[in-house]
């Protein structure tokens, strides 16, 4: 049961993304930057809630990775200057 509840969990970003271009909002690279920042916290909260749970070590550390890798791309790409919005 936790696997399935860690492929729900962690799919429902993503959804959020896909629902809201198709809602119409333009995917432009705020939104993209917006999306990592926030699939990088919930991946975070996702390892605490599987810590807390006593889930394997292993989707404790996926959701870590995934989660600390999302906000070092959004980081990164900030301060690179690849996310600056266009005049």
């Amino acid at each position: 049961m936790i696997h399935l509840l860690n492929v729900v969990f962690g799919l429902i970003p993503t959804l959020i993304l896909g629902a809201s271009i198709a809602a119409g909002v333009d995917d432009d690279r705020s939104h993209r930057r917006m999306f990592l920042f926030v699939y990088g916290l919930w991946s975070i909260t996702l390892a605490m809630w599987n810590w807390m749970r006593s889930a394997p070590m292993a989707w404790i550390a996926l959701w870590v990775v995934a989660g600390l890798g999302s906000l070092a791309v959004c980081v990164y790409n900030r301060r690179a200057g690849t996310f600056t919005e266009e005049p």
